[in-house]
């Protein structure tokens, strides 16, 4: 009897192993990653070709990050600048912007500054108040 159950299993295909949800995660994350490694060539492209990348963030004039080529004489590699609402509100606004350097020839400290900008109603334009090179202060 239990040559005839053995013989019964022997015709029915081994269903194949299920792979777990994390695996099946891990793929996707690793076809994203080489999606985006495939396209860094065009982003360099369109750098070479524009001199800079903006891309906004914000309302406030100047909320953006900005990467750029940096061919000076005495200095020559990438700038990246990246600005944040430091304090925001309807008509008034402060913008904390951080300015890194990746340079292959040439040398330069990271910056800071801060903008102030205000308006008299929402439909006006932004106007520049105060900028300083320094940490934007709590007031």
């Amino acid at each position: 009897m239990n040559e005839n159950i053995q013989a019964e299993n022997a015709d029915v295909p081994a269903a194949p192993p299920q792979r777990s949800r994390l695996r099946r995660v891990g793929c996707w994350v690793l076809v994203v990653i080489w999606f985006l490694v495939l396209l860094l060539p065009c982003f360099f492209f369109a750098l070479a070709i524009n001199q800079e990348i903006v891309i906004p963030t914000g309302s406030v004039p100047g909320q953006n990050i900005r990467i750029w080529l940096i061919m000076e004489t005495h200095a020559r590699g990438l700038g990246v600048s990246s600005a944040a609402a430091f304090s925001e509100t309807e008509n008034a606004a402060c913008l904390q912007t951080q300015t890194n350097f990746l340079l292959w020839s040439g040398s330069a400290e990271p910056v800071q500054s801060c903008e102030c900008y205000q308006r008299d109603s929402a439909d006006e334009v932004w106007s520049l108040v105060s900028i300083e090179a320094a940490q934007c202060r709590s007031s």
